[in-house]
């Protein structure tokens, strides 16, 4: 299956080099294309998951659903991410994941891929990287709930969503659609719809934001990141063989 301008192509690349026979050999192991509905469960809590599915198009969400009905986000799934990590190296799912728009990916078995990692320890490896990047994202998401005010969470999240989007090729220089609700945003934020609504009219009336429909533009790029003590971190390369 050719794997030619998957966004997951193009942050594997960020770091490591892939030359095409690295590429067909990623591919070889993919079964199919699948794509799900909006609303559509791909990860059931509780439920063991054997797959690596790495999203070509559309959104997601990992949440926690807890016994009084309250929602929590654990990450915004966007393209160029992988679902099935890392709860396929664990014997059940601790979330679930649910599609929040039509959701397109390309699936691998666990098993393929941990085959293809003895042959090619590159891909292990890559892996690392990505479970390095998953780890800093969630320790912001601690920070944020544990002690960012509500507007600096929400400056947060949108710079988050913006560089994520911007490493695909999904977002521009300082402006991104944003792909999800109000009530995703909240949950995320762990925040109600109404106060939510009240910060974002803040960040506007600030300027730091301008918006129309779900269409962000950072507008004082250096402002928001002040307001969020927002420190991008950029992945430093895989060393080649040879280069330690």
């Amino acid at each position: 299956m050719p794997l030619t301008g998957h966004p997951v192509v193009t942050r594997l690349t960020r770091a490591m080099k892939l030359n095409s026979a690295d590429i067909e050999n990623l591919a070889a192991i993919f079964e199919r294309d699948l794509s799900i509905r909006k609303r559509e469960e791909l990860v059931v809590h509780g439920s063991e998951f054997r797959s690596l599915c790495f999203v070509k198009d559309g959104y997601a969400i990992r949440y926690r659903l807890l016994r009084s009905g309250k929602r929590q986000i654990l990450k915004l799934i966007l393209p160029g991410d992988v679902i099935g990590f890392p709860v396929s190296f664990f014997d059940r799912s601790s979330g679930a994941v649910v599609a929040v728009s039509e959701l397109t990916y390309a699936v691998c078995p666990f098993d393929a891929y941990v085959r293809l990692c003895y042959e090619q320890p590159q891909f292990g490896l890559v892996l690392s990287w990505i479970a390095a990047q998953e780890a800093a994202t969630y320790a912001e998401q601690i920070v944020n709930l544990g002690r960012r005010t509500p507007i600096e969470r929400l400056a947060h999240l949108l710079l988050e969503i913006h560089a994520r989007l911007f490493e695909v090729g999904r977002a521009g220089e300082a402006s991104f659609e944003l792909p999800f609700s109000q009530e995703i945003m909240a949950d995320a934020l762990g925040l109600s719809v109404p106060h939510l609504n009240r910060v974002i009219q803040q960040l506007r009336a600030e300027q730091l934001i301008t918006s129309s429909s779900r269409f962000i533009e950072l507008t004082d790029l250096s402002g928001l990141r002040r307001l969020a003590q927002y420190e991008p971190m950029a992945l430093i390369s895989i060393p080649l063989p040879g280069h330690f």
